[in-house]
């Protein structure tokens, strides 16, 4: 049967409309808030019942509606707001759309009471589902406005079955009040809800109102933010890399007064961040840009919490460089910000624990000489001939003066806040990072690899590998598909090539720290692969003991670089499968109480030897230490 179009009735056109704008009841009190504070009012009180489901009321001080155009409130499209496309491109108002009203009108019992300055009392409207009750007649009331909702859905059921309960509708109710709150401060908010205040926030400046609303743990992270550029403006407060969150729900952007979600400014800020912050963590901020109206089109979503720039990438350089220089100089520890260091510090250990704790807690990855340098540049030398004034201008380096190394695994320093842990390892990874960060900017520096590294990879790396080639090779890193499971690594960056890679599969530990059992299918390295069966790792009076549980070989090397681990050039790759026990004394010497292997090549000065039977082994320089 053919359709026939027929222009639909202005009050369904209306109810469509106002599911984009009234989503809940937070979306009625976000409306009406913005008219309120663009009506100049500087009290605002908010009155909910149930949530806002059975009641919204909301009271302002401004400058009111003349009661000869009350009728016109209620109507769609219609506004104070603008009156042509130019206004329209250069929006100063919260509100303009002019639907917010009339679209809360049509699924709600709606009655506005107003008063001008010039009026001698107040007037009043009513209107039920859209449809007007009466004329507008005289009231009572002070100067301002007070809107009132009730019965939010009473004639669209269908939509009221999705609300959810009061306490849930009454919390997204608060985190709009809060927006608006931080970001006019000199506003004074009042929050009743079923009769009871359960928030007041007097006018006052931003510092007060930021601690108001985002408590203790924020003030004393705080760092205050404030940079201008040209027309672009940004100030507010953001929190120190140490007291970030799990969840970004304190984190309120607002773009000329207006509270904004914009995925320019959010990247520009976990941008900032990325250096400082672990992982998902999250940081805490309240930010305000100020931009010229007619750079950016608030005009994209009638809830208006979108919006475009017409310079995105000028405004998300802006934010970056403004929250990183605020991070840089008000708390963000960067090993980058000082690149000038004094005399490297050699460290010396405060107590004589057994070498392996050491080499356990280093992860496979041992600091040579170079790498162990790095970590001492990041320290202040201290003369041991003279008292250290910590609180001298030399102390403002972050990590501030070492003091002993512990356990070959951790630094100890002091700065002028007191005691600082530093894990080796971290700091040296995170001087590579920077390094490479500063190289990044000039051109990386690549090493060709004589023989290129073979890893195994799954189909969804390898169609990373290939999709992100550029930007790894910009990285310098060239990397080759040599089959569906397999990718070559043919020039690595100049900083790194002495690091290595390191890949366990199927591996298992389990037992206590005295008696440990330790198995691996395979490791994988740019040294070469081990395999190795169930070992029974004991630790007896300073002691480490290692013992195989099966009388087989329990492990297995293939294309082991022995040369470069030990530092041994004339010494190249090794194949082979090894049994032993070995024991690790308090002083770190090595001794063997039985040892048998089966060596299928050596090379020894380019000369390979093959199918070497070894009965028995013993050390012989007990002053040779190696880590691995």
């Amino acid at each position: 049967m053919r359709q026939v179009i027929a222009a639909l009735p202005d009050t369904l056109i209306s109810q469509i409309a106002a599911g984009e704008v009234v989503e809940r009841p937070a979306s009625v009190v976000k409306e009406v808030l913005e008219n309120a504070i663009d009506a100049g009012a500087q009290a605002i009180t908010i009155r909910l019942e149930e949530g806002g489901c059975q009641r919204i009321s909301i009271q302002d001080d401004g400058f009111g509606i003349e009661h000869q155009q009350l009728h016109l409130a209620v109507l769609r499209h219609a506004t104070s707001k603008i009156k042509s496309l130019s206004d329209l491109e250069s929006v100063a108002s919260l509100g303009f759309r002019g639907e917010a009203l009339a679209s809360i009108a049509s699924v709600s019992r709606l009655s506005i009471t107003t008063r001008t300055p010039e009026d001698d009392h107040a007037w009043q409207i009513q209107v039920n589902g859209g449809q007007t009750v009466g004329d507008v007649s005289p009231s009572s009331g002070n100067v301002g406005t007070t809107i009132d909702v009730q019965d939010l859905y009473f004639n669209t059921p269908a939509r009221r079955k999705f609300l959810k309960s009061a306490s849930t509708e009454l919390g997204h109710c608060l985190d709009v009040v809060r927006r608006i709150a931080l970001s006019r401060p000199d506003i004074g908010f009042a929050i009743w809800h079923n009769g009871k205040v359960i928030e007041r926030w007097a006018s006052g400046n931003i510092e007060q109102r930021v601690d108001a609303i985002l408590g203790q743990e924020f003030h004393e992270s705080r760092i205050a933010l404030e940079s201008t550029s040209g027309v672009l403006s940004l100030r507010g407060f953001i929190s120190k890399p140490t007291a970030s969150r799990a969840r970004a729900d304190q984190q309120y952007s607002f773009v000329n007064g207006r509270f904004i979600r914009d995925k320019v400014i959010q990247h520009a800020i976990r941008s900032a961040y990325q250096d400082v912050l672990h992982g998902d963590r999250q940081p805490m901020i309240v930010l305000s840009l100020e931009i010229d109206p007619q750079l950016v089109d608030v005009n994209v979503h009638p809830a208006k919490t979108e919006v475009r720039f017409r310079e995105g990438g000028a405004v998300h350089q802006f934010v970056y460089k403004a929250i990183q220089n605020a991070l840089s100089t008000g708390g963000g520890e960067r090993l980058h910000e000082n690149p000038e260091f004094t005399t490297p510090h050699t460290f010396t250990s405060i107590s004589n624990p057994p070498s392996w704790v050491g080499q356990a807690g280093n992860q496979f990855l041992p600091l040579n000489q170079n790498s162990k340098h790095d970590i001492d540049r990041l320290f202040t030398q201290i003369n041991s001939n003279a008292t250290t004034d910590i609180s001298s201008e030399e102390s403002d380096l972050p990590l501030g003066h070492a003091l002993a190394q512990i356990h070959g695994i951790y630094i100890l320093a002091q700065n002028k806040h007191g005691l600082v842990l530093i894990d080796m390892h971290a700091a040296h990874e995170r001087v590579l990072y920077e390094k490479l960060k500063e190289d990044l900017s000039t051109g990386i520096k690549v090493q060709q690899l004589l023989v290129p590294v073979v890893m195994h990879a799954t189909e969804l790396e390898i169609s990373k590998a290939e999709e992100h080639r550029h930007t790894l090779a910009q990285l310098g890193f060239d990397l080759a598909t040599l089959s569906p499971t397999q990718l070559a690594i043919r020039t690595i960056p100049t900083l790194l090539q002495k690091a290595n890679y390191f890949d366990l599969k199927n591996a298992q530990i389990s037992g206590t720290y005295s008696n440990l059992q330790v198995s691996f299918t395979k490791a994988n390295s740019a040294l070469g692969s081990l395999s190795l069966a169930p070992i029974v790792v004991k630790s007896v009076n300073d002691e480490l003991k290692i013992t195989g549980l099966a009388d087989s070989s329990f492990l297995e090397v293939a294309q082991l670089q022995l040369g470069q681990l030990i530092d041994v050039p004339e010494i190249g790759q090794l194949n082979g499968a090894f049994q032993f026990e070995l024991t690790i004394d308090s002083n770190g010497d090595l001794q063997l109480a039985h040892a048998n292997a089966q060596v299928s090549s050596l090379d020894i000065n380019q000369y390979n030897y093959a199918n070497i039977a070894i009965q028995e082994a013993q050390i012989l320089q007990k002053d040779r230490k190696s880590v691995v």
